[in-house]
């Protein structure tokens, strides 16, 4: 039996002394957001101390008064590339040099904001692009008014004609004064996905649930996110929708209702 094992030995392949060669793994596709099976998220996704402690923003400076300021390249266009943001966005190191008081979301301009339930409210915010928004969009709305008015007090419109034209301009303010300083759907942090369908966004360290999404431009995610409008210098979302369908029907009605103030065409009523 000694002789027949030590036979078997003898005719076993002996492995190669040569290491096996490893070949480099290719690496993943980028993608913005990956889903995590798990209830928690990894360790490693912990949001940093650089992100809001309640709402989910990119991680980044949580004060206007940390972004760096360069007053040279404070109007070198609003808007930010569609590959990756610009960090010279002339909007935003305009709100640093302009808006250094006021609290900071994402790139949000918080100028009231509340506590209920101990959780915070946001009762007044501002998107990043504002000067869009104050030194264009309402420059327009309250110079067409105002011309319109001056020519229906010119052609000495009756009294119902000047209250209704009134009527509908102030609905077409309060709509733009609405869906431009509105919450527009800012998503809380969680650290726990709530349902089976919320998905894990890496860009602001936080479940979303369907139809958040991730605004590199405004660096936060917004609830049932649309799109971002520069004429009311925010994001269109959950929170400030109703209202900027509200506004957007009241330009086409005032560019009629103005059209037949100005032009005197309300006497053939």
């Amino acid at each position: 039996m000694e002789m027949y094992s030590e036979t078997l030995k003898s005719r076993q392949v002996q492995p190669a002394e040569t290491p096996l060669t490893t070949y480099p793994q290719p690496p993943s596709p980028p993608s913005d957001e990956e889903s995590v099976s798990k209830e928690t998220a990894p360790l490693s996704l912990e949001p940093s101390l650089s992100t809001h402690p309640f709402f989910a923003t990119s991680p980044g400076p949580q004060d206007w008064r940390s972004e760096p300021l360069d007053p040279s390249t404070c109007f070198q266009g609003c808007t930010c590339d569609d590959d990756e943001p610009d960090p010279d966005c002339g909007c935003t190191l305009l709100t640093a040099l302009v808006c250094r008081r006021a609290d900071r979301v994402g790139n949000m301009i918080v100028i009231r904001q509340t506590v209920q339930n101990e959780e915070p409210r946001l009762l007044c915010v501002f998107g990043p692009f504002w000067p869009v928004l104050f030194f264009l969009t309402w420059p327009l709305v309250l110079g067409v008014s105002g011309y319109t008015f001056y020519r229906l007090l010119h052609l000495s419109a009756p009294i119902y004609v000047i209250l209704v034209w009134c009527a509908l301009t102030g609905a077409l303010c309060r709509f733009l004064h609405r869906v431009s300083s509105r919450d527009p759907g800012i998503l809380p942090r969680y650290r726990e996905a709530p349902g089976e369908r919320w998905r894990w966004n890496s860009q602001a360290n936080t479940f979303r649930p369907p139809g958040a999404i991730y605004d590199k431009e405004c660096g936060v995610i917004v609830e049932d996110f649309d799109h971002v409008c520069p004429w009311t210098g925010t994001a269109i979302g959950a929170g400030n929708m109703p209202d900027f369908q509200g506004f957007v029907s009241m330009i086409c009605l005032m560019i009629i209702v103005d059209g037949i103030c100005a032009s005197g065409a309300w006497k053939f009523w």
